[in-house]
């Protein structure tokens, strides 16, 4: 149970109009809501448009499990793709993700209020404001619901194990399943829910009988589940697609976008410093308390995202992969931040500078979000027919998966009859044009400014199309000289 277990007895806002503080709530709900809503507002970017391939190839909802195989089939996201079917650049693709990140903010503030008052608002804030929670949120992947339902099933778990009530044990069973079908990291909070909670039951005057009633309550279905689930499917898949990576160089950059500051490697570095340092005032403040929440917050922020990163095998890693450490972050800050709000008027004014800082972090990132978006392939296609001399257009890449996929959804009607070379079939005089594609972690300038090819065609810059940081692809398109 998550209680204030400090020697102060007030609370913030105890005494004080609770109808304000439910308004307060309210607007800060309704403005993650219009930020989310707004982020969604632009073009489908690759990962998108690739599970909607992924949802078109099947031909009933059982193939979702059993035949796609890939890292990119998010179950629940797929299912509802494969639902209301093909429409296109369609933001609708978005609403599940949506609705999932509003409802993570709510959570959120359910599960900060049962420390105190403070905790719920400021957990709501963190979570409203944090631009990794909004990006992932404003997109059609299964990242947002991962979220939500870990913040339900901590928020579950925590009241089953207060007051061992059953329908509370089976409806954090029934979230943990859902959370398993969004996407695969909520293992991550699970593991650390899993080893909570058995700590906890041993530490109650329950019998062994009782112990082992409780935990097959919780455990059973999701763990039956995901063992069906990797009979299934997960045995058989691999992440494909990606550029290499270390599971410990980008958990830090994760730690590091937990506080939404990273622009440079310099930032980078001092930001995950910051991260860190919170991190630990966050958990030894947790065990000063003698709570069992250290167990928690420790596994599900520190030792499972980087455990499972390891095991799995993979040379490819992205800041998403660790977003459920980064939530649950957010909440032990909100934590870390009421307590010293609650010290002295020094302390109140730390923490609203410290909450002001985070603001403007994270609004940086939003407006370039708002600005940019995934990427802005149908303005760059636009262009691309708009500047060329020839009929019909002629293009190549730097990467046939990144920019064929893309060209074959964004391209029709505009490129009808475009001629788009692979790698392998690029004729002697070259293509018009190189459409060049970066990971959007990268800085969205080109990487040289003319270059030529194998065959010597020479290409030069003409314009740059950005994506916002994290999701998307930056685009650049180069012109043949010789054309």
């Amino acid at each position: 149970m998550i209680r204030d277990r400090s020697p102060r007895s007030a609370r913030p806002g105890s005494g004080g109009n609770q109808s304000l503080q439910i308004l307060a709530c309210l607007m800060v709900l309704a403005v993650a809501a219009a930020v989310r809503i707004r982020g969604a507002w632009n073009d489908l970017w690759l990962d998108e448009i690739w599970s909607l391939y992924l949802a078109r190839d099947v031909s009933s909802p059982v193939e979702i499990f059993t035949k796609i195989h890939h890292s990119n089939n998010h179950y629940l996201n797929t299912l509802y793709c494969y639902l209301v079917g093909p429409r296109g650049d369609w933001p609708g693709y978005r609403i599940p993700s949506l609705l999932a990140g509003v409802g993570a903010v709510a959570l959120a503030g359910l599960i900060g209020r049962r420390r105190n008052t403070a905790s719920g608002l400021l957990a709501m804030l963190l979570t409203g404001s944090s631009y990794v929670l909004i990006l992932y949120s404003s997109e059609a992947r299964g990242y947002a619901a991962a979220v939500f339902f870990s913040f339900l099933s901590f928020y579950l778990l925590d009241r089953y194990l207060e007051t061992r009530r059953w329908p509370l044990a089976l409806m954090f069973s029934l979230s943990a399943v859902l959370g398993l079908l969004s996407q695969l990291v909520f293992f991550g909070f699970y593991a650390a829910a899993l080893v909570w909670s058995g700590y906890r039951l041993m530490r109650s005057r329950l019998g062994p009988k009782q112990i082992m009633l409780a935990a097959i309550s919780c455990h059973a279905l999701p763990i039956f589940f995901f063992a069906v689930l990797y009979v299934v499917d997960l045995r058989y898949t691999a992440i494909k697609g990606g550029t290499p990576s270390t599971p410990l160089g980008v958990y830090t950059t994760a730690l590091a976008w937990a506080l939404g500051t990273p622009t440079s490697r310099t930032a980078v570095l001092a930001t995950c410093t910051a991260a860190v340092a919170l991190l630990i005032v966050g958990l030894w403040m947790l065990w000063r308390e003698r709570s069992d929440l250290f167990v928690f917050f420790t596994g599900a922020i520190l030792v499972f995202p980087v455990l499972l990163a390891v095991v799995s095998g993979s040379d490819v890693f992205y800041v998403r992969f660790f977003i459920i450490g980064i939530a649950f972050f957010l909440i032990l800050l909100s934590f870390v931040l009421a307590d010293l709000y609650q010290r002295s008027s020094l302390g109140k004014a730390i923490c609203v500078l410290l909450l002001l800082g985070f603001f403007a972090a994270n609004g940086w990132h939003v407006a370039s979000l708002f600005q940019y978006g995934r990427g802005h392939y149908r303005d760059a296609i636009r262009f691309l027919k708009e500047q060329s001399k020839q009929r019909p257009e002629s293009m190549a890449s730097n990467s046939d998966l990144r920019v064929g996929l893309m060209l074959t959804f964004y391209g029709p009607p505009l490129l009808a009859q475009a001629k788009y070379y692979t790698e392998r079939s690029v004729p002697p005089q070259g293509s018009e044009w190189v459409i060049y594609s970066e990971e959007s972690f990268e800085a969205p300038v080109p990487p040289v400014n003319a270059f030529k090819d194998r065959a010597g065609n020479r290409y030069e810059f003409v314009k740059a199309f950005p994506s916002a940081p994290l999701s998307g692809l930056h685009w650049f398109l180069y012109h043949n000289r010789a054309m």
